[in-house]
C-alpha cells in the first residue's frame, strides 16, 4: 500500500521533452508592468507566465504546467497554501518546482511541502466507482503578495486495458478562465504518436468581436503545435460568447472509429443467446403469450429496475462492454453492461434495437467536435417497433409504460454503434397526447372559494410524479402545491402570507390512479381560500387563475450569441373553470382574450365561454420537441412567448361594479 501511494506523485526533474527553465530565466519573466498594475489596480491577482505542454506518444498523455502568480488576495492565499489533485488509477504526478519570490528573493518550498495521498472513494454505495486518490499539497509559510511558481508534470500511462487510449488521442484546449491575466502565454501539443493528430480552431473571435473562421489543420508525428500570447486576458463574453477552445484528436472518420469497438459488442451479443443464460427470464417472456407491448415493457422494467446501475470511471472509456451473461449473473453493471443485455433481450424477442453513443451535457458541441470516440460518455438503444423509433435508457429507474408510453429522451446527435455509423441527428417530435393535463375548478360563494385542482401526467411527467409522490412528505408536497395556487390566483405576498397553510385551509393531495401499463398519474387537490379576490389599484375585484408555467420564461433572459436555443417542452392542456355568485364583467377585455398561435416552434390555442357567473377557458400548447432554435430566429421564437404572456396564459374574471340597486340590496342585507 506504501508503494501505491507513494507512485501517485514523484518529485523529479521534467521529462526529456520540456525544455529547461533556469532560476535565472524564470525570473526574468516575473516583470512588472503597466498591464500588471492595472490587475492589482482592479483587486485581482496576476499570472506572470504561464507555460502549458500537452505531450502524447503511443504509451503515455502528460500535461506540463509552469507558472507564476501573486498571491494578492486572501482566497488565493487559500489554494496557493493548499492544493489537492484528483489522481486516477493510470495517472501520476510529478513536481519539479514548487518556490516563492519574496522581496526579490527566490525561495525553495518544496523542502516545506507536505504530500498526502488520500482515497478518493465516497460514493461505491452508491455504484459510483472512480479508482482515484486525492494528492493533497500543503505549502508551509505562504505568505500574502508572495509570488508562487509552480511546476508540475500529470502522466497518464496507458494499461492493457487502455486500448483505445492507445490508438486514439482526444484533447480539448480551453481558453482560460476570464479572472486571470497573463504577462506571458505559451501552448504547445507535441505529437510524439506514430499517427498524425487533427485539429479544429473554434469560437475565436477577431479584434471587433466577430467570430473568425474555423481553422483545421493536422499535427504530423513529430511536429508541434503552439500558441503565443503576450499581456493575455480572455476577452469572452461569458454570458453570451462560448468560451474558444481547439479540438484535437487522432485522425479518423466515424466509419473508420466504429472498426475499434463494434467487433467487441458484436462478439458480447452474439457468443450466449439469452436462452443459454437467463432461463428464468425466458420463461417469463414466454408466458406473456403474443402481447409483444407487454413484452417489450416487461424487458424494459426488469434491466432498469433488477439490475444495479455501476458507473465504473476507469472502464467507461474502454467500450470493451461486459459479457450480458454476467451482467445478468450478477445483477449490475454500467450503461454498457446494462444496454448489451437489453439489446439482448429485444433480440430474443425479434425485435431491431441498436445500441448508440450519445453525451447529453455536450450535445449541441458533437457537431462542432471532430470524429471521436471520446465525445461521448453514455450508451443507450435505439428500438424500432411498428414503424417508429424509441430510445431506451436502461440506467433509468422506476420508469413505467409500454414503449410509446415511456419517458421521452431529449437529445439531438447520437452515434450508432454498427459498420459504417456516421453522426447522426434527429427529427424534431411532438408529444401523441398532453404530457400535463389541469383541470382547474375555482367556485366562488359569500368571499369563499372552493378551489380543486385535477392533474393528469403522461410520459415522462407521470414517472417524475410517481417518483416525488415516492420520495416526498405528503405534507411537503400540499405545501409546494399551495405556494404554486397561491402564485396562480395572483396573490401578493405580505406579512401574513408567509405560512400558506393559514390561507388555503383543509388542502389535500390525493392520488386518484395510477395506471403503470400506460404511464398515466392522475392527481388531485383541493383547498378552501378566503377571499379569494385579486384588488386591482382602482378597487376593481378580479377572480384569476394565471400558470406561469405555460410561459416559457427562459427564453426573456436568452443572449448566446453562439449557442442555438434548445427547445424540448412537454404538451400541456389546462381547462380553467371560474364560477362567481357575483355578476362579471361580461365585456371586460382580459376576461374575453383569446388566443390561436400556429408557428413553426409551437402551437398554442386559447378559447374562452363567458356567461354573467362564471368562465371557462380552454388552453393548449404543443411544441415541436427536441429541437434547435437557431439564434437568429431566438427573438422572433421570444415574441411568440411574449404574446402569450400578455394575460393569455390563463382565466382571469373581472367582477361586475355595483349597481345602485345591488348597493341598496347589500344595506338592506347587513341590516
Amino acid at each position: 500500500m506504501e508503494q501505491e501511494l507513494e507512485e501517485k506523485y514523484k518529485i523529479e526533474a521534467p521529462a526529456s521533452w520540456v525544455q529547461p527553465v533556469s532560476d535565472e530565466e524564470l525570473l526574468s519573466w516575473i516583470v512588472e508592468s503597466d498591464f500588471s498594475q492595472q490587475q492589482y489596480d482592479d483587486g485581482k491577482d496576476y499570472c506572470y507566465f504561464l507555460r502549458k505542454i500537452e505531450y502524447t506518444d503511443d504509451t503515455q498523455n502528460a500535461e506540463y504546467n509552469c507558472m507564476a502568480y501573486s498571491v494578492q488576495q486572501p482566497g488565493t492565499l487559500e489554494f496557493a497554501s493548499v492544493n489537492e489533485f484528483v489522481v486516477y488509477a493510470a495517472e501520476h504526478l510529478i513536481f519539479h518546482r514548487i518556490s516563492v519570490l519574496r522581496e526579490g528573493v527566490l525561495i525553495d518550498k518544496l523542502p516545506d511541502a507536505k504530500f498526502k495521498v488520500l482515497d478518493n472513494e465516497n460514493q461505491s454505495i452508491d455504484g459510483v466507482i472512480n479508482s482515484s486518490k486525492k494528492v493533497n499539497v500543503t505549502i508551509k509559510d505562504v505568505r500574502l503578495h508572495d509570488i508562487l511558481i509552480v511546476e508540475d508534470t500529470r502522466v497518464t500511462s496507458f494499461t492493457d486495458k487502455d486500448f483505445l487510449r492507445k490508438e486514439l488521442f482526444k484533447y480539448i484546449w480551453f481558453s482560460p478562465d476570464v479572472y486571470w491575466a497573463y504577462g506571458k502565454y505559451e501552448f504547445d501539443l507535441i505529437n510524439r504518436r506514430t499517427k498524425p493528430i487533427a485539429y479544429k480552431k473554434q469560437f475565436f473571435r477577431n479584434e471587433e468581436g466577430a467570430l473568425s473562421e474555423v481553422e483545421e489543420g493536422v499535427i504530423v508525428p513529430g511536429e508541434v503545435f503552439s500558441l503565443r500570447y503576450e499581456n493575455y486576458m480572455n476577452p469572452v463574453d461569458v454570458n453570451r460568447e462560448v468560451f474558444p477552445f481547439i479540438d484535437f484528436v487522432s485522425r479518423y472518420d466515424y466509419p473508420s472509429l466504429m472498426d475499434f469497438v463494434y467487433p467487441h459488442y458484436e462478439q458480447a451479443l452474439t457468443t450466449k443467446s439469452l436462452s443459454e443464460y437467463a432461463p428464468d427470464l425466458v420463461s417469463k417472456l414466454d408466458a406473456l403469450g403474443s402481447d409483444m407491448e407487454a413484452k417489450i415493457q416487461y424487458a424494459i422494467e426488469f434491466v432498469q429496475n433488477n439490475v444495479r446501475y455501476i458507473y465504473n470511471e476507469e472502464e467507461m472509456h474502454g467500450h470493451k462492454p461486459q459479457d450480458p451473461w454476467l451482467t445478468y449473473d450478477f445483477k449490475q453493471g454500467d450503461c454498457k453492461a446494462k444496454t448489451v443485455l437489453l439489446k439482448s433481450v429485444l433480440d430474443y424477442l425479434g425485435l431491431t434495437s441498436d445500441i448508440i453513443l450519445v453525451n447529453y451535457n455536450a450535445d449541441f458541441y458533437l457537431k462542432h467536435y471532430l470524429p471521436s470516440l471520446f465525445n461521448f460518455n453514455h450508451v443507450i438503444l435505439k428500438v424500432h417497433f411498428e414503424g417508429k423509433d424509441y430510445f431506451v435508457d436502461a440506467t433509468y429507474r422506476d420508469e413505467y409504460g409500454t414503449l410509446a408510453n415511456r419517458s421521452f429522451i431529449s437529445f439531438l446527435h447520437y452515434l450508432e454503434m454498427k459498420p459504417q455509423a456516421v453522426l447522426e441527428k434527429r427529427e424534431g417530435y411532438t408529444y401523441p397526447d398532453f404530457a400535463i393535463f389541469d383541470e382547474i375548478l375555482l367556485d366562488v360563494k359569500n368571499d369563499m372559494g372552493e378551489i380543486s385542482i385535477k392533474t393528469t401526467y403522461r410520459y415522462g411527467r407521470a414517472n417524475s410524479m410517481r417518483r416525488y409522490f415516492k420520495n416526498t412528505n405528503k405534507k411537503a408536497i400540499v405545501d409546494h402545491t399551495n405556494s404554486f395556487v397561491f402564485a396562480c390566483l395572483d396573490f401578493v405576498e405580505n406579512e401574513n402570507s408567509n405560512d400558506k397553510r393559514q390561507i388555503f385551509k383543509d388542502a389535500a393531495m390525493r392520488i386518484v390512479s395510477d395506471d403503470k401499463e400506460n404511464n398515466i398519474f392522475v392527481t388531485q387537490y383541493t383547498a378552501t381560500v378566503a377571499n379569494p379576490y385579486f384588488t386591482s389599484s382602482d378597487g376593481r375585484k378580479y377572480l384569476k387563475f394565471y400558470d406561469a408555467n405555460i410561459v416559457k420564461q427562459q427564453l426573456k433572459e436568452y443572449v448566446q450569441k453562439d449557442v442555438s436555443f434548445w427547445q424540448s417542452f412537454d404538451s400541456e392542456k389546462y381547462q380553467i373553470t371560474i364560477r362567481s355568485d357575483k355578476p362579471i364583467d361580461v365585456q371586460d377585455e382580459y376576461t374575453n382574450k383569446q388566443m390561436d398561435v400556429d408557428y413553426e416552434h409551437f402551437k398554442y390555442k386559447l378559447k374562452k365561454k363567458v356567461d354573467k357567473f362564471g368562465a371557462v377557458a380552454d388552453i393548449e400548447f404543443v411544441p415541436l420537441s427536441n429541437v434547435e432554435v437557431a439564434v437568429s430566429d431566438v427573438p422572433d421564437l421570444r415574441d411568440k412567448y411574449t404574446a402569450v404572456g400578455r394575460s393569455a396564459y390563463g382565466l382571469g374574471v373581472a367582477i361586475a361594479k355595483p349597481t345602485l340597486l345591488d348597493s341598496i340590496k347589500s344595506l338592506f342585507g347587513k341590516k
